[in-house]
């Protein structure tokens, strides 16, 4: 009984399971991927080849933050115009993770203070320092 697939995307027939299991030990089990397509600036390095990965909203996230300094959540969150605290969170965990997911750390660094010693926290982000001259210099590209 020969046994007909499709392998690859061609007709292939195999007169026994043997010849069918050769075929695929002797070329693999799954068809190889080809490289993944990016539109992005693939030849920055860093920081910059994440401000080119990220999202507009995100990268305005950064701007404010680059250009303010120290800057406390409340009033970030004014400036960039999100109201709702979990779609915030959710701009600066994407940021984050787009970061991990080029091998840096995240160029945000979060400080939380405590008012009078036992009172609410007060959370400010700011641009770390190892990679402030960077972000803004890739900022003022986009």
């Amino acid at each position: 009984m020969a046994y007909k697939i499709k392998y690859y995307g061609y007709d292939v027939t195999c007169d026994t399971v043997a010849d069918l299991r050769a075929l695929v030990d002797q070329n693999g089990a799954k068809p190889p991927k080809p490289p993944a397509q990016s539109s992005k600036d693939e030849t920055a390095t860093g920081v910059a080849r994440l401000i080119a990965k990220i999202e507009p909203d995100q990268r305005e996230l950064l701007r404010c933050i680059a250009t303010a300094g120290t800057v406390t959540r409340d009033v970030l969150r004014q400036k960039i115009g999100v109201a709702d605290t979990r779609q915030f969170a959710g701009l600066l965990i994407s940021i984050s993770k787009s970061a991990s997911g080029i091998g840096i750390e995240s160029p945000i660094e979060k400080v939380a203070t405590r008012t009078n010693g036992r009172g609410p926290r007060v959370y400010q982000y700011k641009i770390r320092n190892s990679v402030k001259a960077e972000t803004k210099e890739a900022l003022s590209k986009f």
